[in-house]
């Protein structure tokens, strides 16, 4: 099963392993930047979640049922 496996999906994914590798030692400025702007929109996109009485980021206000602020 191993064989199956990692003998059909080792080759490629070793490969790709490896131009990763040359691509960060060619250009280490542009994968630092790549690296700095996943971090901040990840960052970003937490914190602009609501923090109510909600349901994943649903806010259903007080409770008063009047409908208004």
């Amino acid at each position: 099963m191993q064989e199956l496996l990692f003998g059909t999906w080792g080759p490629p994914i070793a490969s790709f392993g490896w131009q990763v590798i040359a691509y960060s030692l060619q250009h280490p400025w542009r994968v630092f930047a790549a690296i700095l702007v996943v971090l901040l929109l990840t960052d970003i996109m937490f914190r602009s979640r609501p923090s109510g009485d909600g349901i994943d980021g649903f806010d259903f206000g007080g409770g008063d049922g009047d409908g208004g602020d």
